[in-house]
């Protein structure tokens, strides 16, 4: 198994402070096959919702970490996949491409095919 570190928390509705932050805003969380932002949205924070944006902010949870040589490559992706793979299994799928762009692929087929 491959290391991996998490740099950031999911930010889903169904989170006690996210929630309480959207009901504070005048929204509502509701179960529709997952938790959702008025129904609609499975994340509590995004930019681009026109609709639900008094509710689901965009606003950055910071957190720092320490990056040294032994950082081999960061995967940026959202709930598409992180809903569907694994931090390890990302990791798994992808150490053996050398090229960003095919490894891009093949954790999109991945998330797709699941």
């Amino acid at each position: 198994m491959y290391a991996s570190i998490a740099v950031s928390r999911d930010h889903k509705p169904d989170q006690t402070d996210e929630r309480q932050r959207i009901e504070d805003a005048g929204g509502f969380v509701m179960w529709a096959g997952t938790w959702r932002v008025g129904g609609v949205l499975a994340v509590s924070r995004a930019f681009g919702d026109r609709l639900l944006k008094q509710y689901v902010v965009a606003d950055p949870e910071i957190q720092e970490e320490k990056v040294d040589s032994s950082l081999e490559f960061l995967i940026l992706a959202s709930d598409g996949l992180w809903d569907v793979v694994t931090n390890e299994e990302a990791v798994a799928m992808i150490k053996p491409i050398g090229d960003a762009e095919e490894a891009a692929k093949r954790l999109m087929q991945e998330a797709y095919q699941r």
